[in-house]
């Protein structure tokens, strides 16, 4: 088979095995809440350092490289620490991930707080923010890597995209928030307490929800292909290694996802020495981010009802990559704020869906891996491309021209006029990578829909009921 996945485990029963019905129980949406609210409060502790990055080195006593790694070390973290998160997640189930993600993620949110207070020195203010940031980066590897694993467990067929999508809109709408309320929230320095304090809420409330989710499991399997018995551990890397649709998918979509990350840490120093402020530089990451939630939740259901998941991946990829190169070339080209607003809009409707359809799709060209660890490897691609990136493409940089002295919107004043830099070739490299790497996906991707075909025969034997109970 092309996905040269084999089957040597053993097979889910015979329709005549089964139970007459399969069942859905409406307190699935009571998890997935929990689920989301962890995501998004997971994001917001992610990136809200970035916006106020100079109030934040202030404060911490610090330099810029230094408040950089407290986004940084959420990429490092998930890169090593995937496998046994995953692993965990796959052995001891959704239920335990799920509390090891939403508890460790108000632990990290609470030694934000504690850097805070007053019997804290000002020299170990950013050692200890930064050991909740690196909880909070281990929390970020069960939160994440869950949604996938839950939505195949508790939902139907005709939702388990839609509900994958809204998890990852959730972390959108996270990052949002995350970027745009520090700005609006921090007007000085001695205000980055109220700020955590604030950021410590939703961790808080995924914390409690998180004690309403009492098993691992429905009590009734959601689908026929749920009663697959998954790959022994020991096996996972050998099949994954044989499957040539997962290998293409994870060369191509998974580092080719980095670009989203390595823009958005980028944005600012690539803008602002061709004259657009940060404001116009938040309005781009904002239209992204809300543009990017719509597109999750719209692509979500778009999928679930045709079943068309290869497709309308390779079609958003496409445009999606079309539109982040009109973004480098608009910005190099000095293109009117308002223009750009429209491509950012148009990246993020087409971009951020990709994520939760090529997840789906990892999924259904492996099954029955376990999916926390085939969703779970398949991100690190793109955090070890965001990595890369970061750290090679400023090296290619050069000295930014008379004319864009003139107009750069740099703070110079914050920063040394040696680091203002002309990104102009950074961005044409990963213009061309994007290119490569989506013309090798449209070509020789073929997803062969393991999971969709065992849920076939079941729709041609067994209904599937919606329990009346949430409990």
């Amino acid at each position: 088979m092309y996905g040269a996945i084999d089957n040597e485990i053993s097979p889910s029963p015979t329709i005549g095995e089964t139970p007459t019905e399969f069942k859905v129980y409406r307190r699935r949406w009571l998890y997935l809440i929990c689920i989301c609210l962890a995501n998004m409060s997971n994001a917001i502790l992610w990136i809200n350092f970035a916006s106020i990055a100079n109030l934040a080195k202030n404060y911490f006593n610090v330099s810029y490289g230094d408040i950089n790694w407290l986004s940084l070390i959420f990429m490092v973290v998930c890169s090593i620490f995937t496998l046994p998160s995953t692993w965990a997640i796959d052995r001891f189930g959704i239920r335990f991930g799920i509390l090891t993600g939403v508890w460790l993620n108000l632990t990290g949110a609470c030694f934000r707080v504690i850097s805070t207070w007053g019997f804290v020195s000002i020299k170990s203010r950013y050692s200890i923010v930064f050991i909740g940031q690196f909880i909070c980066a281990f929390a970020q590897t069960f939160t994440l890597f869950i949604p996938a694993k839950f939505s195949f467990s508790w939902f139907p067929e005709s939702q388990r995209t839609l509900a994958t999508s809204l998890c990852f809109a959730a972390n959108f709408f996270g990052v949002f928030v995350g970027t745009v309320l520090p700005p609006i929230i921090v007007s000085h320095e001695d205000k980055i307490p109220l700020l955590l304090y604030l950021s410590l809420i939703p961790a808080f409330l995924a914390a409690v929800l998180s004690l309403t989710v009492r098993s691992s499991q429905p009590p009734t399997p959601s689908c026929l292909s749920s009663l697959d018995v998954k790959s022994p551990y020991k096996f996972v890397f050998k099949k994954l290694l044989t499957s040539k649709s997962y290998l293409i998918l994870f060369f191509t979509v998974g580092f080719g996802l980095s670009n989203n990350n390595t823009l958005s840490t980028l944005l600012q120093q690539i803008m602002c020495p061709f004259g657009y402020n940060d404001i116009a530089v938040g309005l781009c990451i904002g239209c992204f981010i809300i543009f990017g939630l719509i597109g999750c939740i719209v692509m979500g259901i778009i999928a679930d009802k045709t079943k068309k998941l290869e497709e309308l991946t390779k079609i958003l990829y496409s445009f999606g990559v079309i539109s982040l190169i009109c973004i480098g070339l608009f910005i190099i080209n000095e293109v009117k704020s308002y223009g750009l607003y429209i491509v950012f809009a148009i990246a993020g409707l087409t971009n951020a869906p990709v994520l939760p359809l090529s997840l789906d799709l990892s999924i259904e060209t492996t099954h029955p891996v376990p999916e926390a660890t085939v969703s779970g490897i398949f991100l690190v691609a793109s955090q070890l491309g965001s990595i890369i990136a970061i750290i090679i493409l400023p090296s290619f940089t050069r000295s930014p021209s008379a004319h864009q002295m003139s107009i750069q919107q740099c703070e110079a004043e914050d920063m040394k006029v040696n680091d203002i830099r002309d990104y102009s070739i950074p961005v044409y490299i990963l213009a061309v990578i994007s290119v490569i790497l989506v013309i090798c996906f449209v070509s020789f991707f073929h997803c062969e829909y393991r999971r969709q075909k065992k849920d076939e025969i079941e729709h041609n034997a067994i209904s599937i009921n919606t329990d009346p109970e949430l409990t």
